[in-house]
């Protein structure tokens, strides 16, 4: 059950902060993202998103190691195949 509602959490968060994201909410958007990653262990697609998400908010300096804990996460899967 917990695994299903994480599932549920992940698809919620990339779900809304997309289309929060598309009315440029910025702001509400990385609420989201951060109140997902404070919740669950961190995962690389949220990381991303929230990367991106401060590169709009012309916040680079904050986005820069979002974007580079992202890639460790995927490193392992990328040096595996």
């Amino acid at each position: 059950m917990a695994k299903r509602n994480r599932k549920r959490a992940f698809a919620l968060a990339i779900h809304s902060c997309d289309h929060l994201v598309t009315e440029k909410h910025y702001d509400a958007a990385a609420r989201i993202l951060e109140r997902y990653l404070n919740l669950h262990p961190p995962h690389a697609r949220i990381l991303r998103r929230l990367g991106r998400v401060r590169l709009f908010q012309g916040r680079p300096h904050d986005a820069i190691p979002l974007l580079a804990q992202a890639l460790e996460i995927d490193a392992p899967l990328n040096t595996a195949a």
